[in-house]
């Protein structure tokens, strides 16, 4: 009998750096993965940015699964276990399973998920990693701008079932085996240690709090270090209400372009005029011979030149933008996609 699989689950608040941290274990260890990458949104930029680190051989395409709907448990018969049974059929070869949550996730269904009767026998939950950004951290927060976004979340009456943002930080800590902090670097020692003080009382007393610069930790805590990885058990079979963070989202895509400055200048006077939850894409300047990769968490911007898929969208004449808005309701997305093509002069 094949042994089962076992499955790393990351999760962690928006712009709390997962992404960063796959990179790095992607490219660090010699283990080969599987992935499901849950992302809003049909466009998969933070999927993209993965896919260029995994080993896959270029015969194992289907080693990275991307769900855009934004809730895997929403989806558990539909999407997900198939996700798995299709990962595990054309990549024999697979050591591991990653899943990356949405930045809005509440974990606890997903783990209870792993549980369903056509995949129980062939995979088996090995790890929950939880990340948080040192950086708004030392405000207490698990985001910049979190009045603000609390606010806007707060203002939506049609949610028919959703989780606070406290409650939803709280959980995706509470299950975690492991907790990076990200950003490390920008934080003093003592800053470090305020910030552990504040998580530790939401977390199992065992559960180590590690630094993380540029997603980068000692990989034997995943791997090698037997510590007790079982702070998710006590989720897997007690009764658990269905809520999570309702979002929309939606994409926009212009044969225009911005100088890397003039992007994030021009972004910046928008954002100040609204409270957009998450935007990722990229731009193409003529004469850049790697795209400019946009990721920005409610107005925090984050921009640098890498590389696109070769089966990606790809605007006329190597100029143009392509952006994934994210936000609680359509009505803010209308607005942000008015002002954009009002600022870069699209008028239609």
């Amino acid at each position: 009998m094949k042994n089962r699989i076992p499955v790393i689950i990351v999760s962690g608040f928006l712009g709390s750096g997962k992404t960063t941290f796959l990179r790095y274990l992607l490219r660090e260890s010699n283990k080969k993965f599987g992935l499901i990458i849950n992302e809003f949104g049909d466009v998969g930029i933070d999927g993209d940015l993965i896919k260029s680190c995994n080993k896959c051989d270029e015969s194992e395409e289907d080693c990275v699964v991307e769900l855009n709907n934004g809730c895997l448990c929403c989806t558990v018969q539909d999407d997900f276990v198939p996700s798995i049974k299709s990962l595990l059929e054309y990549n024999p070869n697979i050591e591991s399973i990653i899943i990356e949550t949405s930045g809005l996730a509440l974990p606890i269904p997903l783990i209870q998920a792993l549980k369903w009767p056509d995949i129980r026998t062939s995979i088996y939950l090995d790890i929950v990693v939880g990340i948080v950004n040192g950086e708004s951290m030392i405000n207490g927060s698990p985001i910049n701008d979190l009045n603000q976004i609390t606010n806007q979340y707060n203002e939506i009456n049609k949610i028919d079932h959703n989780a606070s943002i406290d409650e939803l930080f709280e959980e995706q800590l509470e299950v975690s085996d492991i907790v990076l902090v990200s950003r490390s670097d920008i934080l003093s020692d003592s800053q470090f240690e305020l910030i552990k003080k504040s998580l530790r009382g939401k977390l199992n007393s065992s559960t180590p709090i590690l630094k993380s610069h540029n997603g980068r930790i000692d990989l034997n805590y995943l791997f090698d270090i037997d510590f007790k990885k079982e702070t998710y058990q006590a989720y897997l079979t007690e009764d658990h209400e269905h809520n999570h963070v309702a979002l929309v989202s939606d994409a926009i895509k212009l044969n225009y372009f911005l100088e890397k400055n003039q992007f994030e200048k021009v972004m910046k006077e928008i954002l100040d005029e609204l409270n957009i939850l998450r935007i990722k894409g990229r731009i193409w300047i003529p004469n850049k011979s790697l795209p400019l990769q946009i990721q920005i968490v409610g107005k925090k911007i984050n921009t640098w030149f890498e590389e696109a898929p070769d089966k990606c969208w790809k605007p006329i004449d190597s100029a143009g933008l392509e952006l994934v808005i994210i936000s609680f309701d359509e009505k803010s997305i209308k607005t942000f996609k008015r002002k954009i093509k009002e600022k870069f002069n699209v008028l239609s």
